[in-house]
């Protein structure tokens, strides 16, 4: 995977460091780009429009059962007005409904409509063809070994206190 567009200079000018691109954290968040741009293009052609980085997120959490603007706001780490914004946004869209939660009268929870449910299967579909893709370019034995890998327990994030320590590094 190129980590950086080569045509992509750094901030004076230069090409980017490359002590800087070789970090882990860098490659899975290319990784992820290249996924999720990958779905966007496979939506506007499935199904004629894809949605912003954000809300494509905000459908899988309630596709996860994250269905509380409060708990997506939590588990996104956004305001809880972004998340208002979002859902306006796919509310109008015709994918999203709030409904009372029966367990909390306070509170509301997220519903996929008809057409929300429909567009989570096109774009499953999709990301099976990036799967698959991605396969036939990597090898399959490398496919393998990044889903078991990316499936550990990597363990709850440490803490700066882990981290000073060097957690039995």
């Amino acid at each position: 995977m190129t980590l950086v567009d080569p045509a992509i200079e750094g901030v004076d000018g230069n090409a980017p460091n490359k002590m800087s691109t070789q970090l882990l954290t860098r490659t899975l968040i290319h990784a992820f780009y290249w996924m999720d741009d990958g779905l966007q293009h496979y939506m506007q052609d499935q199904v004629g429009f894809s949605l912003p980085r954000a809300q494509s997120m905000m459908m899988i959490c309630i596709g996860d059962g994250i269905c509380r603007q409060s708990d997506v706001a939590k588990y996104l780490r956004i305001t809880k007005q972004a998340v208002r914004q979002s859902v306006k946004e796919l509310e109008a869209k015709g994918l999203v409904v709030i409904d009372p939660d029966p367990q909390d009268g306070r509170q509301k929870v997220l519903r996929f409509t008809d057409k929300g449910e429909e567009m989570r299967g096109v774009a499953r579909f999709g990301l099976e063809q990036l799967e698959r893709l991605l396969e036939q370019r990597i090898g399959q034995k490398n496919m393998r070994d990044l889903q078991r890998t990316l499936d550990m327990d990597w363990g709850s994030a440490p803490s700066a206190v882990d981290l000073r320590r060097g957690d039995n590094l």
